[in-house]
């Protein structure tokens, strides 16, 4: 009888993880030219060419933003989808201000904050270079030309990038006040040029 409820239970809490998995918050996408690959956990070869991120937001009313960090060093990309990711209830205080609707068409390099790519239904502007709704989804361009090092203060053209690009997208469960905030979902890529 314990057998058959462990396997029972092993099998539904699969199901249960394979059902998370199947229906993520947000599906993250790269275009360069006409290819379009999916950012999951995966390497993607590019050419020293603008892309696009592209987000789909398939639940936008419970999850509508990412938290992007893109760095020259692996310390958030290296570490393993059971840990805790560093820093998880500060993420809201590590994020960059941005221009409204992305004219530097850049991505902001540091090994410690992050950007915040998020769409308020509320709000008349946002970070991206264009949203469209459909079927329930929000689905959110971004086009990408430069790496701005904000060590440094310098904008680097993509024409011009000779290192890997790290990136981690974090989605997470943001609660009122302090010290409350649940990873919902963790994707990352590896950018070669």
């Amino acid at each position: 009888m314990r057998v058959l409820f462990f396997i029972f239970s092993a099998i539904f809490t699969l199901n249960i993880i394979t059902a998370q998995n199947s229906q993520a918050p947000v599906e993250i996408y790269l275009k360069q030219g006409k290819d379009s690959i999916r950012l999951n956990n995966n390497t993607v070869k590019l050419k020293k060419e603008p892309f696009t991120l592209i987000f789909v937001y398939n639940n936008p009313e419970k999850y509508n933003g990412v938290y992007v960090n893109t760095s020259f060093t692996r310390d958030y990309y290296k570490m393993d989808a059971s840990e805790t990711i560093k820093d998880l209830n500060y993420l809201p205080q590590k994020v960059y201000s941005e221009h409204k609707f992305n004219p530097n068409k850049e991505l902001k390099v540091n090994p410690e904050f992050f950007q915040y790519f998020g769409y308020n239904p509320n709000a008349n502007w946002n970070k991206f270079d264009r949203l469209i709704k459909k079927d329930g989804k929000i689905i959110a361009y971004r086009k990408v030309k430069n790496f701005y090092l904000v060590d440094e203060k310098e904008n680097i053209p993509i024409e011009k990038m000779r290192f890997s690009i790290f990136m981690i997208f974090e989605v997470i469960n943001q609660k009122t006040g302090h010290f409350f905030n649940r990873e919902v979902y963790r994707t990352k890529a590896k950018l070669k040029f």
